[in-house]
């Protein structure tokens, strides 16, 4: 009877051993295999280029201009439905590029997003309150069409395969400043007089650049660089917030400055208080274009995938 015992213990050994082996093999295996919207998983990408979105008269020369879009979308994809996410790029609402940010959407469409950067309509300058709300609110007012136009898409044609409960929005410096007021500011905020004068000239909150009747929903906010005037916007209950800023940054303050305009720092403090998922990185040496550039900030993009993605683990509000 001893030595039966003694050879099914023996046996039992080998056999856990070999489950615990296995179990713990197939665990290595796991973690090493790349994972969609967190790692590179497609080796290329496909990008569409000038796709018109909207049609809006621009103050600056008194012309209807015509806004498009650049779509990033990965090569081979057979997902039914893929995360959004709208970039909006920099250029203090005076200038622009014909490739900014491409490098973010290249990137992000080899790990699963769709990836729209925006064209949005230039202001001479932004010298004065009245003219910085003009071009804020030209700006908001373009990004809202774009994210509508791909929404009337993904109802419509379903060029993109866009899943529409799960749409970012961001971008760099003037694009960030940007995405935070189409993804905050609601019609509980009190605004200053310039800025209520000018958000009504450019179509109130849903805009006037097209597909107003378009309604959607964020599930996150990506901050690169950028601040805000109106505080106050952020409170309860609304989209996630990665914030990344350089502490060296002489154009928009990590914290806040005397013309009371709120950096990243700030704003990290305000969602907390109000319980948003507020995510902070701040760049040791970096300045105001180290967010923007991946060969100066290596890990931007995948600080923003890794929000992307750990934020799509939690049920949408």
């Amino acid at each position: 009877m001893k030595r039966s015992l003694t050879t099914l213990s023996l046996t039992l050994a080998a056999l856990c051993a070999g489950l615990l082996g296995s179990s713990a093999s197939q665990a290595q295996e796991d973690r090493a295999a790349p994972r969609r919207y967190l790692n590179t998983v497609f080796p290329d990408y496909v990008r569409h280029g000038d796709i018109l979105f909207a049609e809006n008269l621009n103050n600056l020369d008194g012309k209807v201009e015509k806004l498009t879009l650049r779509v990033f979308e990965p090569k081979g994809d057979t997902a039914a439905k893929r995360p959004l996410v709208v970039l909006t790029p920099g250029g203090g609402f005076v200038q622009t590029g014909a490739t900014w940010m491409d490098d973010f959407g290249e990137e992000l469409a080899r790990a699963g997003y769709v990836v729209a950067i925006n064209r949005y309509r230039l202001s001479r300058d932004i010298n004065s309150p009245e003219k910085f709300y003009d071009a804020l609110f030209k700006a908001t007012s373009d990004q809202k069409a774009a994210i509508r136009f791909l929404l009337k898409d993904a109802a419509g044609p379903n060029r993109f395969r866009i899943d529409a409960d799960n749409i970012f929005i961001g971008g760099h410096s003037a694009g960030s400043i940007t995405s935070m007021y189409t993804a905050y500011l609601d019609a509980r905020n009190k605004l200053p007089d310039a800025a209520v004068a000018s958000l009504q000239k450019n179509g109130g909150l849903d805009g006037n650049s097209g597909n107003e009747t378009i309604k959607f929903k964020l599930r996150g906010v990506i901050n690169l660089s950028g601040a805000v005037f109106d505080i106050d916007m952020l409170d309860a209950g609304e989209p996630a917030l990665l914030h990344i800023h350089g502490d060296k940054d002489d154009v928009v303050p990590l914290g806040s400055n005397a013309a009371g305009l709120h950096g990243s720092a700030t704003l990290h403090t305000r969602a907390q208080s109000k319980g948003l998922k507020s995510q902070l990185e701040v760049i040791a040496g970096g300045d105001h274009i180290d967010p923007a550039d991946p060969k100066r900030c290596p890990e931007c993009i995948p600080l923003m995938k890794r929000f992307m993605f750990t934020t799509m683990q939690q049920p949408a509000k």
